[in-house]
């Protein structure tokens, strides 16, 4: 399990995706690592794998992916700095594992998708260029239509 969206951008001689990666394997446990990477993967270019999984997606299923992914990435910028600003390891820990059940429960609370299916369809848009813009456009419309904010 790995992974999530966000464009590969240059950035001092590496990608968003390489200096993500870098920052999660080096701060976070690897559930909360394979989020933060997912954010960028999915919309990373990737090269195209072996099998094509465009297809094999509704787009109601692509849909709940996206806002799941969005949700997920809200989710992770409220985390990341009380995560980085932990007094200590155990401090440290104990907020990773806060922040890992409530970015699953954002996957759960996404209707129309489970876990299950949210890191199958991460996992295949890693190897299907046609699935990555197919959700690159879905989280285009999403991002540019007007967001009303959630009761907290």
């Amino acid at each position: 399990m790995t992974g999530t969206p966000a464009a590969a951008v240059q950035h001092s001689g590496a990608t968003v995706a390489e200096n993500a990666h870098k920052h999660t394997q080096k701060h976070c446990k690897p559930p909360l690592a394979a989020l933060l990477f997912a954010l960028v993967l999915v919309a990373a270019a990737l090269t195209q794998g072996p099998r094509a999984y465009a297809d094999e997606y509704s787009d109601a299923l692509l849909e709940a992916f996206a806002s799941a992914a969005i949700e997920v990435s809200r989710r992770i910028e409220t985390w990341r700095p009380l995560i980085e600003s932990a007094a200590d390891e155990d401090g440290r820990e104990a907020l990773i594992e806060e922040a890992q059940a409530d970015l699953a429960r954002a996957i759960e609370e996404t209707e129309g998708i489970d876990e299950d299916e949210y890191y199958a369809i991460y996992e295949a848009a890693r190897e299907d260029e046609l699935l990555r813009n197919r959700l690159n456009e879905i989280f285009s419309a999403n991002l540019q239509r007007p967001q009303v904010p959630r009761a907290e």
